[in-house]
């Protein structure tokens, strides 16, 4: 058994079963020489470098001219009396801190009967169920971080003005008829737009934008007529990761951890940092690796009262929002380092009028 590929195998099998882990921004080290509560800086990318306009400063011609008994030469165009060149921009990536908050780890144990007799097919019989206890664990605790974190809730009213803040929607309360669908679908196609003008007006990019909301917002969506669902097209990786359709140019994502709720960001709103220690001198074996952002090292130890090999996989993580520059603005008000990547619409079901 090859540690490495081992290792790589059950990263790869670790990422096809994502959810919610799939989407946030992610980066690893491997043999971190740190532990639990150490900080990693990482680099936010700058948004852009300014362009410099240059206009006429003043007419630049050859001054022998309508002659034409007279040679014009273009050594005898005077030199500009202004600076025309650019200024040298700066990439500027400003770092910002992701504290490493937790290890997590799992285990399974293999006595040498079961080795002997009873594995027959290690990917499926081990590996397998590692790597989905830790995308399960993952999942849930990316939806956890989300409901805490996707918000505009720390901005001024000024810059709620600017770039717009949290959405607020109501919508009747169901009934099952025909005009009630429709109303429920419209309030929620209403919020789509408000929270796409408010990511639009804070210079969100347009691509990598999802919604994440529970299974009732999916059951409302699916029952507007003017949603076309995404599993028609048999795309088996959006299904897989849960997509059931593109609204107004997000993609959206049912979890079982929410509720009458959606959040709408960016992929780059929040980012996951994992980082591996080295393989301890006492392990018999293991082998650290990195696929798709993960790092995750695995461990092959063997106790020798038991007479039973343990296999193990574990990780250190910790997970932050992606806050802006400390001189970003919008329209000439100053966001600063805030969160403007992400925002939450909050509904509420209220009895219709005259109900």
């Amino acid at each position: 058994m090859d540690p490495k590929q081992v290792t790589i195998a059950a990263l790869g099998l670790l990422d096809r079963q994502l959810t919610l882990g799939r989407i946030p921004a992610r980066y690893s080290e491997l043999n971190f020489t740190g532990g639990l509560g150490d900080v990693i800086n990482v680099n936010r990318p700058s948004r852009s470098i300014p362009v410099q306009e240059t206009g006429v400063s003043n007419i630049i011609k050859n001054p022998i001219t309508g002659d034409k008994n007279v040679f014009a030469a273009a050594s005898d165009r005077p030199l500009p009396s202004v600076a025309r060149r650019a200024p040298n921009g700066f990439i500027n990536e400003t770092r910002f801190p992701v504290q490493l908050t937790t290890l997590v780890q799992n285990a399974s144990a293999l006595s040498m009967e079961q080795v002997a007799f009873d594995l027959k097919q290690f990917g499926a019989q081990i590996l397998a169920p590692l790597t989905r206890g830790m995308a399960e664990y993952f999942d849930d605790t990316i939806a956890a971080f989300i409901k805490a974190n996707i918000n505009r809730s720390s901005l001024t009213a000024g810059q709620k003005a600017a770039i717009g803040g949290d959405v607020e929607v109501k919508i009747p309360t169901y009934d099952g008829t025909r005009e009630n669908l429709k109303a429920r679908a419209l309030a929620l196609r209403v919020a789509f737009v408000d929270a796409r003008q408010a990511l639009r007006k804070a210079n969100v990019p347009d691509s990598e934008r999802y919604v994440i909301a529970g299974p009732e917002v999916e059951s409302i969506l699916l029952k507007d007529p003017e949603f076309v669902a995404v599993d028609y097209s048999g795309d088996t990786n959006a299904l897989r990761r849960a997509i059931i359709g593109s609204y107004y140019g997000f993609d959206v994502v049912i979890h079982n951890s929410f509720d009458l709720e959606m959040y709408f960001f960016h992929k780059s709103a929040f980012l996951m940092a994992s980082a591996c220690p080295a393989i301890p001198m006492g392990a018999v074996t293991g082998n650290v690796q990195n696929v798709n952002g993960i790092a995750t090292r695995m461990l092959v130890d063997y106790d020798y009262g038991l007479k039973a090999d343990t296999i193990g996989l574990d990780t250190m993580y910790g997970m932050a929002t992606i806050k802006e520059d400390p001189d970003y603005n919008v329209r000439g008000t100053v966001i600063g380092e805030k969160f403007v990547r992400g925002l939450k619409v909050n509904i509420a079901e209220v009895a219709p009028a005259g109900g």
